[in-house]
């Protein structure tokens, strides 16, 4: 897996976000993504409750420092959308994120530990 070091720099300018308190649910986040080749779009980011819980666990276990949830949000919707869009060279105008996409193994939240550090 790519790393946000590793992948295009993308610029994503957050015009929007509803973030959750507890239950079930999606964070979403709205940007002005410029993609590029690919030009201006707007992506929504939809994150379920279920899949922060499971990437702060991760993130906790390998020893990263804790990140505010909004700030952890915030980022982790931006380095996702680098990477697909340099995995697929566009971007779809909403991206899901949910538990099951982050593996059991705890790589992806390492991935994304690393890029917060850096950051």
């Amino acid at each position: 897996m790519a790393t946000m070091a590793s992948t295009i720099p993308i610029r994503a300018v957050l015009m929007s976000s509803e973030i959750m308190n507890g239950g079930t649910g999606f964070h979403r986040l709205v940007f002005k993504v410029d993609g590029g080749r690919a030009g201006m779009s707007t992506v929504t980011v939809l994150i379920s409750q279920d899949a922060h819980r499971k990437l702060v666990q991760q993130m906790t276990r390998a020893r990263f420092a804790p990140v505010e949830k909004a700030t952890l949000l915030k980022t982790w919707a931006r380095w996702e959308l680098a990477m697909r869009l340099e995995e697929h060279g566009m971007l779809p105008a909403t991206v899901t994120i949910t538990s099951r996409d982050i593996d059991d193994f705890g790589a992806y939240a390492c991935d994304l530990g690393r890029t917060l550090q850096v950051g």
